[in-house]
């Protein structure tokens, strides 16, 4: 089983309401390139069987872009991957989509910096972590019964 962890594209600077924020022209580009590439690396037969997306503006403009690279069965607004989310509440929810019944094999987590950093030490099999530029992209060989995984494979925008 494959989990994708991403950060959202470029956005536009901190204002009020930091869930409104958009996308700026950069940030789509660096979402439509991450696209291609997630694209190529699974291969064009391989489909995200359920994309979980923070319900912040950015997050979603970014997922926009992402899907017209890459085929997505199901997408889903969820709460818990937001910038301030609890990644142990967001790790139970991946594991409890592992065992549902469909059985996806490829879930996609579109989120912010802090939660990316530290949802990927939650679900790393030793706990690393790593900073996540833009639109960065880290796979994640899942083993359900572990409930971790290891790095499969990272993607950097240039």
């Amino acid at each position: 089983m494959k989990l994708i962890i991403m950060r959202h594209g470029e956005a536009e600077r901190f204002r009020v309401q930091d869930n409104t924020r958009n996308l700026t022209r950069l940030g789509e580009k660096q979402a439509i390139t991450a696209g291609k590439w997630l694209n190529d690396y699974l291969g064009a037969s391989v489909a995200v069987d359920i994309a979980i997306l923070s319900s912040y503006v950015r997050a979603q403009q970014t997922y926009e872009q992402l899907s017209k690279q890459i085929k997505v069965i199901e997408k889903q607004i969820c709460e818990d991957v937001i910038p301030e989310g609890d990644p142990k509440v967001a790790h139970d929810f991946i594991n409890a989509l592992f065992e549902t019944p469909s059985k996806p094999n490829v879930i996609l987590v579109v989120s912010h910096m802090p939660f990316v950093s530290y949802f990927l030490e939650e679900v790393h099999v030793d706990k690393k972590s790593m900073l996540f530029d833009t639109s960065s992209i880290v796979i994640i060989d899942y083993d359900l019964a572990a409930g971790a995984g290891n790095i499969e494979r990272i993607y950097h925008p240039v």
